[in-house]
């Protein structure tokens, strides 16, 4: 494993000028990691985010905030030349976090991402970005996002890892704007152009520019912050299908009575109103 220590973060809009010039080319994914000591997060970008996908007022920084911090070096990762595959393009279809202790607002952190393990699917080529950050040499934070070189339609999803859940209460119905993911994309740094504009979109293939599945999982988290209660968790979903902007949909979850026997699973999906799944997960207490 190559292990690249970078004195900073790099900067978004080069990387992303990068990813726009990247050529895809033949060969193996590289066995490479990146990583920056000494990272804080910006007190406005951490307001905005918690405005944006309705966290509620802490001293901690949402588990998700924690993924964001760590987007530049998934982006490093992507657009490195030994990398074979173009960034643009891909679909996120999975993401797994481990968050083992609340963290401060104000902590410095050691951040490491890494390419994992990839894999040939019926829909294309899916492979890891593994994320490990630590605090004061603690492992606080592990994710693993799955990526997927799609070879079928924009619509086609990972493979499935959820059982449909048959007890589901509908909590929350949530309205999204056109405007969400310009907005999660100015605080999160992912201005991937799927996200942006019905034009920008449609360049990849889609019909119109579609809702950031991080956001969604984000989202879902924040409706689910009395389950967690500052416990050790691990939350995983799979991205089903595009939330198509704006839109309309629905928060459903395990009622309080059809949880695991020690009450410490929660499983829960967002879909649209007609019924059609865009996202299926799990929050487990660890």
């Amino acid at each position: 494993m190559q292990t690249l220590a970078l004195s900073s973060m790099p900067s978004m809009l080069s990387l992303y000028a990068k990813a726009a010039r990247k050529k895809g080319h033949a060969g193996e994914l590289p066995a490479l990691s990146v990583s920056v000591a000494g990272v804080r997060a910006n007190a406005q970008d951490v307001k905005t985010y918690e405005k944006i996908c309705h966290f509620p007022q802490s001293r901690f920084l949402p588990a998700t905030f924690l993924h964001i911090l760590a987007f530049p070096l998934h982006m490093r990762l992507l657009t490195d030349p030994t990398m074979p595959l173009k960034p643009m393009g891909l679909v996120h279809v999975r993401n797994t976090l481990r968050q083992l202790r609340p963290v401060e607002k104000g902590e410095l952190l050691h951040i490491e991402c890494s390419i994992g393990e990839s894999r040939e699917v019926e829909a294309g080529l899916e492979f890891d970005i593994l994320t490990r950050i630590e605090a004061s040499g603690e492992l606080v934070y592990e994710g693993i996002s799955t990526n997927l070189r799609r070879q079928s339609s924009p619509s086609a999803g990972g493979k499935k890892q959820h059982q449909a859940f048959d007890a589901l209460d509908v909590i929350q119905t949530w309205s999204l704007g056109s405007s969400l993911g310009r907005q999660y994309g100015a605080v999160s740094g992912d201005r991937n152009p799927i996200h942006l504009w019905p034009v920008t979109a449609k360049l990849f293939g889609f019909k119109r520019h579609i809702a950031h599945g991080m956001w969604s999982k984000a989202r879902c988290l924040a409706a689910l912050t009395d389950d967690i209660a500052g416990q050790p968790f691990e939350l995983e979903v799979v991205f089903k299908t595009p939330v198509f902007l704006p839109a309309k949909v629905e928060f459903s979850r395990t009622s309080t009575t059809a949880k695991d026997a020690e009450g410490r699973k929660v499983d829960f999906r967002l879909r649209s109103s007609s019924g059609k799944p865009h996202l299926e997960g799990r929050l487990t207490l660890i």
